[in-house]
Parts: structure tokens; C-alpha cells; sequence
């Protein structure tokens, strides 16, 4: 952690880095910050839910230390000035600071020297930037994966074209000479604000909105039960560059470990994962933004910034719409906030309900089409687990007798669905439905599956080392999240990773793509019943006892079942209720399953020893054990086989699965020849052995003669 400082003791190094930085003036076009770039990491201690509720609306993506009652954040002067202005004492983090500023100022000079050229007709156009931000992929990159991976592994990767970004979309409106995607941007921009902009690094065509899929599709099209899924998008605010990162890098671990590792196996084999990138429009000129400020779409028309700054130029660049406040379910409740219906505001929800075009292609494709006489979504990448009474029997999911929409149905526990998950930075927190506050919900932001999706966030908290707190102490309105769940029933949650949108790619490779990598380990490993799993314990660390073993031996089994493995966290809101507190069970048993999951048919358990185990706390001893098995080969034919181990809690809940390899190799070909049949002895082989053993006693006696 870095040591906070004041503001008066600003080292001189720090004011020559500001004094020296090698980029663009962004004036007012710069997202309204008049501060010449200048960016401040700050801690804000508060006293008070007043102070807390102020600076968390007024700051964009702050992480919120609830036991040292502080505010972490990232702003520009201004925001800082305001936050004085209101009776607090904001610190400037000095060194995170410089390392912003570093960040910055080294992105700027790679563009000035042309390090991040798109090098158009080159087979792997460059990343976001050379050196030490090339860990972050561009659109194009990101797609040329896509490809890659289809090209590689064509039974586990499809790909689809989900619809057009908003520059798509006005490119197909020219019924003559088409538009590049600069001659658009020069129909809306002032010329300060394309002076910000390489028109050598802007694609002649918008990219679309895509999702790579991933699964074993063979295999799970021949099943009754249609497989879990885990639905991602990454960037929908579009300067926040790891969460794209983080979802691509998982999708590549499982499918170049699917012949290396056990459990990227089960994953593929048993879920299907769908990868989606939301906002590429606004990435694109994310990638260029040195301040990193870009968030929204690129909707110049019906979202159009003509505010002026101070110095009299239109901010044309806080254009747009903030896509996570675009989604239809609860869009503009009217609730207490959650969204804005300034145009030039950072969370301005768009004219009406779901009306970008990147909305529209992502909710088409999460929750399918609209079955009036089934009365449930279909056909879509989630699907409808929500059921619906003939009062809310509409697509809307709003009651035919007042209009309001429906608050409080759940889904069953039963939901196979699997979940969805809007990857963001950098609040370091786990949220989940409801993101407002409203009177027909009692002013709760409770769900009728709050327990269950708590549970999920709090197990997922504590392997991706983040909050489990519903809200980050504001409320959100027609956001992704709250769409999955109020359509379908599925569980949906906000991950916010990282500690910053300027994330060195040092820290990303070092700390945030393995936190999350840990966290979307184990959701694929209970997504078969994500609101019933993990209420049971987690099953880690299988081992078998030997890399090979003969068919018709045994060999020992080993993992580790614990229930101690959830991270709590307050709600964000002192006036809403708190999330549940999960209850830390003992371990009752575990079972080994060879070739079966345990909910597939004709599943045998085999049951396992439990013991002591290192990785148990003084405080739940029994909560964590060692489960010591033994599986017995006979009948199982030479080749690789699967052994799932799965533990149960004193509570009688049954937990995470987790996977190791079996070789099994064939028994000696003499084991068979006899031709007395079903092993037993025939007269010529009892001949031989009577023969044999008289020898022997001959033998004998004539030694001790």
C-alpha cells in the first residue's frame, strides 16, 4: 500500500512530472477536466454516510476502504478542489501518483513516436502500446484471437457477429460513397478534439460487436440438458483496459490446458463460456486517449455534448452513452439516482431504453427472442429461468395491472443457467442486483435470490481477494447486471478489478489477471447449480497417487474440502440492508467419482477418508480436512479417465467440484491366457502344479542330504 502525503508536501519530482508531460493539451474537450491532463491518485478519509455518499457520487469508480473508513480514487484537480470545498481533507497517494503520471506521459510519447501504429496489412497489428503497456490488445488484436483460436481448436471455439457498433451503424446508413470511421468523427468533433486523435490508427470500418464461444460442443449437443453458461463482457466503458484482458487471457488458458489440466477439461467439456466485447467504438479512441478518460459509446447525434468548457469549446468528447446505464430493466426507475439525464453527464442513460445499437446487440444475444405463448425468453445465451404469472406475461417483465416492473420474483435454485458477469475497473469489489433503491422494493436493493447470488459473491470475493458489497455506496440504474437478473433469474454480478484504469501491465500480470483468474476458477466449478454449490464446501488440489496405473490395481486419491472459504463484506450503503453472513460449516464426507459427475446418471461416489488438514484455521479446524480415497481400476479400459472429487458440509450441502486425470494402462496380455475359463483351475493346470510341487519337495530333500 502506498503511504499517503498532503497536498503541501507535493515532492518537487512530482511537479516537474506534471510541469514536463509530453502530450496534447485536452482543454475542455477532455471529459470537462480544464486541467491540462493532470491526474491525481487521492485517499479521502470520510466520517460520516454524508461524507460518503457525496464523494462517491461525485468521483468516477472509487474504491471504498470500509474499515479504515476511506475513499480511494483517481481525479483531476477539479474534482479534488470540490471535494475541499465540501469540508473534506483529501491526501495525494504521491507515488501512485508519479506512477500515473509516468503511465501517461510514456503513452503520450508513444504516440508521438508512432509506437502504437495499427500497421495496417500486417498479419498482428501492434497493442495498445509498445513496451510496458503491451499486455493490453487493441480491437483488431482482439478479434485476429477470435480467429486464432476458431483456426486452432475448431470443436471448442465458435465465433458470432452479435450486431454493429454505433459507427457501424451510421456507416450503413450512406446510400453513396461510404464513411471511414475518421470521415464520422470529423462530422461531430471541433478540431481541437481531432487534433487528439492518429487518423492512421482508426480503423476505415467499425469494428462490430463479437463474442467468441467456447465449449465442447459435441459433446454437450448430445445431452438432454443444455450446459451452464458464463456469459463475460469486457469494455463497455471503454478506457478500462483489463477487464478485456482478463476475460481473453481465461478463455485462452482453458483451451490450450484442455488436454494438460483436469479442470480446464471438466470446464469445456461441461460449460459453455461466451466472451464479449461491448464497446468497441469507444476503445478505439480509448486506445489513444492518454488520460484514459474515454467511458461511454460514440453517439454524437442523439447524445451530443455542446456544453462549453471555460474556455468557451464544446466538450464534444463527454458525448455519448454510458452503455451500463442503458439497459431496459429499470432504466430511469425514478428511483433514488443511478443514472443521468445530462447528455454530457459520465452516466447519461441515452433517449430511451436499450436505444444503442451495442445495447441491442448484447441483449438480443444474452436473452434470445420473446415466446408470447410460452410466456419466457428463448433461444438466448442465458436462459429464461425467471418464471412469469399472467400479470407480468410480457417481455417487459412489467405487470399488466400497474406497469411496475417485477421486483420480486425469483428464480428457482434449481437455475442451470449458469451466470452473467460485466468485467470493469478498478473498484476491487464483487456487486449484485438490485443497483437502486425503489419504493415498490420496499427501498430494498434485495432480490428474491439475494441469498444465493450473496453466497456466490462472497465465495468468489475470497478467491479473487476483493469486497463482496452489492454497491459501490451508489446506486445504479439499467445496467447490464440488473438486466440478466430481471429477464431470466440468472445470477449477475459487476466485477471491478484492479486498483486503476492506468493498470502498468506489471502489476495486471502480476496481481489482477490472477486474482480474477482464481475467481472464475471456481464459479466454473459450480456453475452446473450456481445458487445451490456454493453453499457446500470448495474441493481443491486433486491428486492421484501415481501418473499411471495397470487396469484391475488401486490407486490413492487425495484433495482438499474446505468451507472456510468466503470474504464478507458490508453492502456499500448503511441504509440499505446488509447481505447475509455465510455460515462456515464442518466437513461431513467427500466422495471420488471416476468418469461421472456427481449429478450425471449412473454417478458412484467412492468415500473418502477425512483427516487433518494444514490449510485449516484454529478457529473451524473441522471446517477444512484432507480427503484420502482409493480407486479401484478393474473394468476400466486402457486410456485417460476422470476422477471428480466433490465434499459435503455438516449442513448436508454438497460443494465445487474439482477434476484429476487417471491413465489407466492395460493389464499383461498373459494375464488372460487360460483356457479354464472365469480363473479357475483345470486338470491340466492342477497336473502341472502337483508335478511342480512334487519337484520342488525332491529338490529339497536332496539339499539337506
Amino acid at each position: 500500500m502506498f503511504k499517503p502525503t498532503c497536498p503541501s508536501k507535493l515532492s518537487a519530482a512530482l511537479a516537474l512530472a506534471f510541469a514536463s508531460m509530453a502530450m496534447p493539451a485536452h482543454t475542455a474537450d477532455s471529459h470537462a477536466h480544464d486541467d491540462g491532463g493532470a491526474v491525481l491518485s487521492i485517499i479521502v478519509p470520510y466520517a460520516n454516510e454524508n461524507q460518503l455518499a457525496f464523494a462517491t457520487k461525485l468521483l468516477d469508480h472509487p474504491y471504498v476502504d470500509q474499515k479504515k473508513m476511506q475513499i480511494h480514487a483517481e481525479v483531476a484537480p477539479a474534482e479534488m478542489e470540490a471535494l475541499k470545498a465540501a469540508g473534506m481533507a483529501p491526501q495525494i497517494n504521491e507515488a501512485e501518483t508519479a506512477r500515473i503520471q509516468h503511465f501517461i506521459q510514456s503513452r503520450a510519447q508513444d504516440v508521438k513516436s508512432g509506437g502504437i501504429a495499427r500497421a495496417l496489412g500486417v498479419a498482428k497489428p501492434s497493442s495498445i502500446a509498445n513496451g510496458v503497456h503491451a499486455c493490453y490488445r487493441t480491437v483488431e488484436q482482439i478479434y485476429q484471437t477470435y480467429d486464432e483460436l476458431a483456426a486452432k481448436y475448431p470443436k471448442l471455439v465458435k465465433i458470432q457477429t452479435l450486431g454493429k457498433s454505433w459507427i457501424g451503424a451510421e456507416q450503413d446508413k450512406s446510400a453513396t460513397s461510404r464513411p471511414t470511421f475518421y470521415d464520422l468523427l470529423t462530422k461531430y468533433l471541433p478540431e481541437s478534439a481531432l487534433a487528439l486523435f492518429d487518423k492512421a490508427l482508426l480503423p476505415a470500418d467499425a469494428s462490430p460487436i463479437k463474442a467468441i464461444i467456447v465449449g465442447n460442443f459435441e459433446k454437450q449437443d448430445a445431452q438432454t440438458e443444455r450446459p451452464p453458461n458464463m456469459v463475460w463482457t469486457g469494455g463497455i466503458h471503454a478506457r478500462e483496459y483489463a477487464p478485456q484482458e482478463v476475460g481473453m487471457k481465461f478463455i485462452e488458458w482453458l483451451l490450450a490446458n484442455y488436454e494438460s489440466d483436469a479442470n480446464a477439461r471438466m470446464m469445456v467439456d461441461t460449460n459453455r463460456y461466451h466472451f464479449i466485447v461491448h464497446n468497441p467504438d469507444g476503445r478505439k479512441l480509448a486506445e489513444q486517449d492518454a488520460n484514459a478518460r474515454q467511458r461511454k459509446n460514440i453517439n454524437y447525434e442523439t447524445a451530443e455534448c455542446t456544453t462549453a468548457g471555460s474556455d468557451g469549446i464544446p466538450r464534444t468528447l463527454d458525448s455519448g452513452v454510458d452503455l451500463n446505464r442503458n439497459y431496459p430493466f429499470g432504466w430511469a426507475t425514478g428511483g433514488t439516482g443511478g443514472s443521468d439525464s445530462n447528455v454530457c453527464g459520465a452516466t447519461y442513460r441515452g433517449v430511451t431504453p436499450a436505444s444503442e445499437p451495442e445495447t441491442q446487440a448484447v441483449l438480443n444475444y444474452m436473452r434470445g427472442t420473446w415466446n408470447q405463448a410460452a410466456c419466457k425468453w428463448e433461444g438466448g445465451a442465458l436462459p429464461d429461468g425467471r418464471p412469469k404469472s399472467a400479470e407480468y406475461c410480457n417481455p417487459e417483465n412489467r405487470s399488466s395491472n400497474t406497469g411496475e416492473l417485477d421486483w420480486k420474483t425469483g428464480a428457482s435454485d434449481e437455475y442451470g443457467g449458469g451466470v452473467f458477469i460485466d468485467l470493469h475497473s478498478n473498484a476491487r469489489a464483487v456487486l449484485w442486483p438490485w443497483g437502486v433503491e425503489r419504493t415498490e422494493n420496499d427501498f430494498n436493493t434485495h432480490t428474491p435470490n439475494n441469498k444465493g447470488m450473496a453466497v456466490i459473491a462472497q465465495r468468489l470475493a475470497y478467491h479473487n481477494n476483493y469486497s463482496s458489497q452489492q454497491l459501490l455506496s451508489y446506486n445504479t440504474e439499467g445496467t447490464t447486471k440488473d438486466a440478466a437478473y430481471g429477464y431470466l433469474g440468472a445470477p449477475a454480478y459487476t466485477v471491478e478489478m484492479g486498483r486503476s484504469f492506468y493498470e502498468d501491465c506489471g502489476v495486471f500480470e502480476r496481481e489482477t489477471y490472477p486474482e480474477n483468474f482464481n475467481g472464475f476458477h471456481y464459479l466454473s466449478r459450480v456453475l452446473h447449480r450456481v445458487y445451490k454449490l456454493p453453499f457446500g464446501p470448495d474441493t481443491v488440489n486433486v491428486v492421484m497417487g501415481a501418473s499411471s496405473v495397470q487396469s484391475g490395481n488401486k490407486v490413492a486419491v487425495t484433495a482438499t474440502v474446505d468451507d472456510n472459504r468466503y470474504r464478507y463484506s458490508n453492502a456499500g450503503q448503511s441504509t440499505i440492508k446488509p447481505p447475509p453472513y455465510p455460515v462456515v460449516y464442518n466437513i461431513a464426507s467427500a466422495k471420488a467419482y471416476v468418469n461421472k459427475l456427481p449429478w450425471e446418471a449412473g454417478a458412484v461416489g467412492v468415500e473418502m477418508k477425512l483427516s487433518e488438514s494444514a490449510q485449516a484455521r484454529s478457529d473451524f479446524p473441522d471446517a477444512t480436512k484432507t480427503a484420502t480415497g482409493e480407486i479401484d481400476t478393474t473394468g476400466l479400459p486402457a486410456g485417460r479417465h476422470m476422477v471428480y472429487v466433490q465434499g459435503t458440509n455438516a449442513d448436508g450441502k454438497p460443494g465445487a467440484v474439482s477434476a484429476a486425470f487417471l491413465d489407466v494402462t492395460a493389464a499383461p496380455a498373459d494375464a488372460d491366457d487360460d483356457d479354464s475359463g472365469g480363473g479357475a483351475l483345470g486338470w491340466f493346470d492342477l497336473a502341472a502344479l502337483a508335478a511342480g510341487l512334487g519337484a520342488i519337495a525332491g529338490l529339497r530333500r536332496r539339499r539337506n542330504h
